[in-house]
């Protein structure tokens, strides 16, 4: 039985864990954005 935890070396497998690593990390962004404006307008 594989490791799931040990990265692929595909092709797509690669870039669909980059762009999985950068959504992630830009909603968590983006949310604490959303949460610093909504305490600073209050």
């Amino acid at each position: 039985m594989r490791n799931p935890f040990i990265p692929s070396r595909s092709r797509i497998c690669r870039l669909a864990d980059t762009v999985l690593i950068f959504a992630v990390s830009a909603a968590g962004l983006s949310a604490a954005v959303v949460s610093l404006l909504l305490q600073v307008t209050r």
